[in-house]
């Protein structure tokens, strides 16, 4: 098994636009919809009655104690009549996944999922806070283009631009497509000030991990989307700059 780091989610969360943790695969999934709060951090036990594979994630009807709902976690091999192991799951209502073309009234979005029992642990809040939400990249060097401005000087003096548009570069360390009908990006130059060093961009382009972009858009402070995904600041409605 391996374990990476949503969303969150899914928003990330959303996320996230936090990365959720998903054992033995990636990253948790993600179209959009509306949010629930996270499921209390208990050990479930599961079994999988049902398994539906899409491109990228793989939906499984989840039997407990009685009750059945579904779930959702990167795409990986699930069979049915095997037991899984998770113990933070967010429930999101009315959610669509356009790839199936179907319409979940409740859906389970699971940070941590393994085919073993998980040893319980504190979990961290969802708060995404520079630090707190994506280890930094060694090794990152980018200097900002014409007119863009390095994230340092953007964190020490966000105050000066909210609710400015504003051009950063820098290289993307992750990507979460779909959450909340955006796309969610985390962005790093090398740069860093007062323990802050990760940006938070929403965007409708796409773009892969490991490139290096430029993209303004306006930046928001003190964004807070609820149920634990708040943000310090955060780049919004932002574009490529060619």
């Amino acid at each position: 098994m391996k374990s990476i780091s949503y969303l969150v989610i899914s928003l990330a969360l959303l996320a996230g636009c936090n990365n959720a943790k998903v054992k033995k695969t990636e990253n948790k999934p993600s179209d959009h919809t509306s949010m629930a709060a996270p499921v209390a951090s208990a050990t479930h036990t599961v079994v999988a009655k049902d398994v539906i594979q899409t491109s990228k994630y793989t939906y499984l009807l989840l039997t407990e104690g009685g009750n059945e709902y579904w779930a959702a976690v990167s795409r990986f091999e699930a069979e049915k009549g095997k037991t899984y192991y998770y113990n933070v799951g967010m429930e999101m209502k009315n959610f669509q996944s356009k790839e199936l073309n179907r319409n979940f009234e409740s859906i389970q979005f699971i940070q941590e999922f393994s085919d073993q029992p998980i040893q319980e642990k504190v979990q961290a809040p969802l708060t995404t806070k520079g630090r707190q939400s994506v280890d930094k990249v060694d090794g990152i060097k980018v200097e900002p283009v014409v007119g863009a401005i390095k994230l340092a000087d953007l964190f020490a003096n966000k105050a000066n631009y909210a609710g400015k548009k504003v051009k950063v570069t820098g290289q993307v360390v992750k990507f979460s497509p779909e959450i909340m009908s955006k796309n969610w990006i985390h962005l790093q130059d090398g740069s860093e000030s007062n323990g802050s060093y990760d940006l938070t961009i929403t965007t409708m382009e796409t773009v892969a991990v490991g490139t290096v972009v430029t993209l303004e858009g306006v930046l928001a402070i003190d964004k807070d989307f609820g149920y634990g995904y708040k943000y310090d600041l955060i780049l919004e409605e932002s574009k490529l700059v060619k």
